[in-house]
């Protein structure tokens, strides 16, 4: 975790510790093949887990396809089951919130670098775990923060899925009801960050929802423009990592494309930027 701390503190957009993070997934990986259930009750156990979880979801969509992923899923989604609603120290108790959409933006970077394998069935099982995951936030800060953590998933998948489909025939009606829905989630995600006051440590977790669901906001929403503008500046003034300003970067040159008739996915633009920015 001091690793992966350093390595986000760094201006280089191009390296966002992979190194550290396989680490940190080779330790985790051990420390899993032995788990039971006194094992996991161990709550210095359960505090790695979890940073790693955190982690993991920041991540996950930055790792190449092609490279090993190295990670034992079944045995991460006992641990996090076994888990359950655990208050985390670090963000409460979404442990299995994170799971779901760590392995959500494992899919979206799989089928943006390969559209051809799409799997259908694996994005409704998605969505479904993303809907009907529940839990008692600990708070009203954390609350408004899982919501946003939910819609974030969703948008995501909708997105990736509306990219893979490019070049398919496809029903006007169907792809005008997609992108509505992907907006709807869109604006609910910041609406939700934004009810977080920026005196609250949890906006420190708020820069990934922040970049994938304000890039979705489009010309007639100035106001949330301007809210996803002030908060962004508001998480690097009370952080200083750099990644935050290039996330802010990142979303106004999604806005020009967007109001240019041309809108862009903001994984794939990040990627032709060579940019692999680890938000935390």
């Amino acid at each position: 975790m001091l690793l992966a701390l350093t390595q986000v503190a760094d201006s280089d957009p191009k390296d966002y510790g992979k190194q550290h993070l396989f680490g940190a997934r080779a330790l985790i990986n051990n420390m899993l093949r032995e788990i039971s259930m006194s094992t996991i009750d161990n709550p210095v156990v359960r505090l790695c887990l979890g940073i790693y979880l955190y982690w993991d979801m920041c991540s996950s969509f930055l790792v190449d396809p092609c490279e090993p992923q190295g990670l034992n899923l079944f045995n991460m989604s006992l641990a996090v089951h076994t888990m359950g609603d655990w208050h985390h120290p670090m963000y409460g108790t979404c442990s299995r919130l994170l799971l779901i959409i760590a392995n959500v933006g494992r899919y979206c970077r799989q089928i943006h670098d390969m559209p051809q394998n799409r799997n259908p069935m694996q994005e409704v099982m998605l969505e479904a775990q993303l809907r009907t995951w529940t839990t008692s936030p600990p708070n009203a800060d954390l609350g408004h923060l899982y919501e946003a953590f939910r819609n974030h998933g969703l948008v995501f998948l909708y997105r990736s899925r509306a990219h893979a489909q490019r070049g398919c025939p496809k029903d006007p009606d169907v792809t005008e009801a997609q992108e509505s829905l992907i907006l709807q989630y869109a604006e609910e995600t910041v609406r939700h960050l934004l009810l977080t006051p920026a005196s609250s440590y949890s906006l420190n977790f708020q820069s990934l929802p922040l970049l994938a669901a304000g890039s979705e906001l489009n010309e007639s929403n100035h106001f949330l423009r301007d809210e996803v503008r002030g908060r962004l500046r508001a998480i690097y003034s009370m952080n200083r990592l750099p990644t935050n300003l290039m996330a802010l970067q990142l979303v106004e040159e999604l806005w020009d494309a967007r109001d240019r008739g041309s809108p862009s996915f903001w994984l794939s633009h990040t990627l032709q930027k060579d940019w692999r920015l680890l938000l935390t």
